[in-house]
């Protein structure tokens, strides 16, 4: 379900009430998966105990057993910008329809932490998602661009 204006703005007080920039996983890429779940879940870190859920939910939720994603540190943005593009974010995506392989956590998470709308989950199925063979969505990267050159262009690149 999307989500309204007044929600949005209220998502994003929620962030800044969490956000604890102290917290090394404040402003990066997590992981994680649940029990009995083949699935790796994404989100963006605000506190120690609190993350942003990009997936269904596109809300604050606590958990505390996840994984910072690796190898992206040379792509992904400065925690504080991170927090920025999610903030942002939220005003592009938040009546997307998510979907398990086209539209889905890893790819917006993904694309705020480093502009990169990829998912790695569904890309050996590519050609059934209307994605690039390499996972990516094919029109996100260049929605969320055209956006923050709009409103914040330093958050871009």
């Amino acid at each position: 379900m999307p989500l309204s204006r007044n929600q949005i703005e209220k998502t994003i007080e929620e962030i800044d009430y969490l956000a604890n920039p102290s917290s090394e996983r404040y402003g990066r890429l997590l992981n994680w998966q649940n029990p009995l779940d083949p699935f790796w879940h994404y989100g963006i870190g605000l506190s120690d105990l609190h993350i942003f859920d990009t997936g269904r939910g596109l809300c604050p939720f606590e958990k505390r057993e996840v994984k910072l994603v690796v190898d992206i540190d040379h792509i992904a943005f400065k925690p504080d910008q991170t927090v920025k593009r999610l903030k942002h974010a939220l005003h592009v995506f938040a009546d997307w329809e998510y979907t398990l392989t086209g539209w889905n956590c890893e790819h917006l998470g993904r694309l705020i932490a480093t502009d990169q709308p990829r998912c790695y989950q569904s890309s050996p199925i590519w050609w059934l998602c209307d994605m690039t063979p390499e996972g990516d969505h094919k029109v996100a990267r260049q929605i969320f661009q055209d956006y923050l050159k709009e409103v914040e262009p330093s958050l871009s690149r």
